[in-house]
């Protein structure tokens, strides 16, 4: 996935967060606290280690950048 594609879906996933909260679509600092807390309490409620599937999507992250350099 390129990264273009993958801003997309971050701003998707924000967007639809406020959407379901009945808010204006937001994209700063507030807005990913809020989709993150949301996540970490889907994952609790799921049985999903957040911790970890936080974990490998930041080496994800530095090994997909580290490609693109």
């Amino acid at each position: 996935m390129t990264s273009s594609l993958r801003i997309e879906a971050a701003r998707a996933a924000l967007a639809r967060a406020a959407w379901v909260r009945g808010q204006a679509p937001a994209y700063g600092e507030d807005a990913i606290i809020d989709l993150l807390a949301d996540i970490r309490l889907w994952c609790q409620t799921a049985e999903v280690d957040f911790s970890r599937c936080d974990h490998l999507a930041w080496v994800f992250y530095f090994d997909e950048e580290g490609r693109a350099s």
